[in-house]
């Protein structure tokens, strides 16, 4: 697995390579810290932010890149140039209208990414709860999989999180839906086919898990559970769409989420991780 991690600057930087570092050191990932100044910038002082960058992850093998120019521009070229399975950028918080933003650099890359995304508005030390989000799309089986094989790798837990429409009145309690689903995983419905197929993904992978299903606004069930949950990394699909219908379906349940998580967002394309992510399930305990 190779890992591309997007330092933006010093300190804004350090959650992103500290928490890639943590995914990299979980996966065996191959790391590259890449920093991107102006064409008129000085050299020097992007060269030792990419030092101390580099002396944040001691005990791995860094490589480090330099590029001149548009800094969205030069992350998605260096994204195709070296075949990334996965891109970690920032988020910039924000204490105004809204918790945080995620900064017009971080949102292209995201947006446009070839690949997956780590998105990064602050790091954890560890990686022991892991929250895979899906829904019916195309998606939901790439994004399960990539959950799966970073929480087996990790020894983490993983909670499987599925958000229907809102039900009838006389179903708002939580644990009357609660009740429901031993009964619909019996079903052969579209939703309980699609969970039992994810809870097989996760036991193939040797994941601890526990199946969710919640009734409401996708965004806003994802963010309760994330907080409610305490969990280390939310795992999230993409569109596949191209050009303006990405980012108006990015605008939509992904965008939402990861301007609002104070925990890391990971954003799966179509392919996910590779498969030298987890390949082999881990029995250690979660790092």
């Amino acid at each position: 697995m190779k890992l591309l991690i997007c330092v933006a600057g010093m300190p804004w930087a350090k959650p992103t390579i500290s928490f890639g570092g943590l995914i990299a050191r979980v996966t065996g990932a191959q790391v590259t810290l890449l920093h991107v100044v102006s064409r008129k910038e000085a050299p020097t002082p992007a060269e030792e932010m990419l030092a101390r960058a580099r002396e944040m992850l001691p005990d791995q093998a860094v490589q480090t890149r330099l590029c001149r120019g548009d800094p969205v521009t030069e992350i998605l070229a260096e994204a195709r140039r070296g075949s990334y399975d996965l891109l970690a950028v920032g988020a910039r918080r924000d204490f105004g209208l809204t918790l945080r933003f995620l900064g017009s650099v971080s949102l292209a890359v995201v947006r446009r990414a070839p690949t997956c995304v780590l998105v990064v508005p602050q790091s954890r030390p560890q990686l022991r709860r892991v929250l895979i989000c899906t829904s019916g799309i195309e998606i939901a089986e790439p994004v399960i999989e990539t959950g799966a094989r970073l929480a087996g790798a990790a020894g983490a837990r993983a909670t499987l999180l599925h958000v229907s429409s809102p039900v009838p009145s006389m179903y708002t309690g939580l644990a009357e839906i609660e009740e429901t689903l031993p009964e619909l995983l019996q079903t052969e419905t579209p939703i309980a086919r699609h969970l039992r197929h994810g809870a097989e993904i996760l036991a193939r992978h040797r994941v601890q898990a526990e199946l969710e299903l919640r009734y409401g606004v996708a965004a806003d069930e994802i963010l309760h559970e994330a907080h409610q949950g305490d969990y280390d990394l939310i795992v999230i699909g993409a569109s596949g769409a191209t050009g303006r219908v990405r980012s108006w379906l990015l605008g939509d349940v992904t965008r939402q989420v990861i301007d609002s998580a104070v925990r890391p967002v990971l954003v799966v394309r179509h392919r996910g991780i590779g498969t030298e992510c987890g390949a082999q399930p881990s029995n250690r305990p979660a790092i």
